[in-house]
């Protein structure tokens, strides 16, 4: 079963359940659904089609989400890029790619234009936040596109999205997972961590990572948990967030657990509602282990 189809299931089984709160915007997982079936039926309009690449280069938001179901939807391929990259990088990553589109944002069109006339494959670029010449608009392309289920048929060894490496020992080099890759990983990370619908995640991790997107933002849904998803990372904020909305589940990089070590009046703080903190993309210290086993009470997984 592919990535869209087991996403598809959630979406039956919890249709009115909110899924996501994004700053002042909630939407549900049937809503997220059909907002996913836009994308991926406005995708196949403009000629992207299965195993096309399809780039992301913005930062966390719906139109991310809904742009990544979609494209899981019509079987093309995602290749998330870091927000903070310049020209050097998605260059390579781009060509290397092959990739066909470019989703973005006004902020990084510069960027992106400055390396096109590099790129013959880039047949699309398409913004989240406005309109200039030569691009498309996200809102506008799907606000046309029917939000019925697309016909693609997805196996489970077609590709799905392409994990760019950090490149320490050269350039980075394109790690791709199938569908199966990552709906095993979903069913592993279910069992152990005993995740479910019950959850409440504060989701602040950047959404261009195997850490955002494979395992956050994929389990999320596919358990059907409730999603507070955070434009980035603000240490006082996440705290405030815990407590203010009972969160169960937090996932973060050590350099994360630094910061919120680091906020004055820490122990005001009550974190008593977490069942579960998670670290994971880099090592995580023996020191730093115990500094959070204290502040916190909790072992961080």
């Amino acid at each position: 079963m592919g990535i869209a189809a087991l996403f598809k299931q959630t979406a039956l089984r919890l249709p009115d359940k909110v899924a996501i709160e994004f700053e002042d915007q909630r939407v549900t997982f049937r809503e997220i659904d059909l907002q996913a079936n836009k994308v991926a039926n406005a995708s196949n309009s403009i000629g992207i089609v299965k195993g096309d690449r399809v780039a992301q280069y913005m930062p966390n938001s719906l139109e991310l989400v809904y742009s990544l179901l979609g494209n899981f939807k019509n079987g093309s391929i995602v290749v998330p890029m870091n927000i903070n990259f310049k020209e050097q990088e998605i260059h390579h990553i781009l060509h290397d790619s092959g990739a066909k589109a470019i989703i973005t944002d006004m902020e990084r069109l510069p960027i992106v234009r400055n390396v096109l006339d590099k790129l013959p494959n880039l047949k699309n670029v398409i913004l989240v936040d406005g309109m200039e010449e030569g691009t498309l608009n996200f809102h506008e392309i799907t606000k046309k596109a029917s939000d019925r289920e697309p016909a693609t048929i997805i196996k489970d060894e077609d590709y799905s999205i392409i994990f760019y490496t950090s490149g320490t020992t050269g350039k980075p080099k394109g790690a791709v997972l199938s569908q199966t890759n990552v709906t095993s990983n979903l069913k592993a990370l279910e069992q152990a961590w005993k995740w479910t619908k019950d959850d409440v995640f504060l989701l602040a991790l950047p959404l261009y990572h195997i850490h955002g997107i494979g395992v956050a933002l994929c389990g999320s849904l596919y358990v059907g948990n409730f999603t507070i998803l955070k434009k980035k990372f603000v240490a006082e904020e996440v705290l405030e967030t815990i407590q203010k909305r009972k969160v169960t589940l937090f996932m973060g990089v050590p350099t994360m657990y630094f910061k919120l070590l680091e906020v004055e009046g820490l122990e005001k703080y009550d974190l008593s509602s977490m069942r579960l903190f998670v670290s994971g993309s880099a090592p995580l210290s023996r020191d730093l282990f115990y500094q959070l086993k204290k502040a916190f009470g909790h072992e961080i997984l």
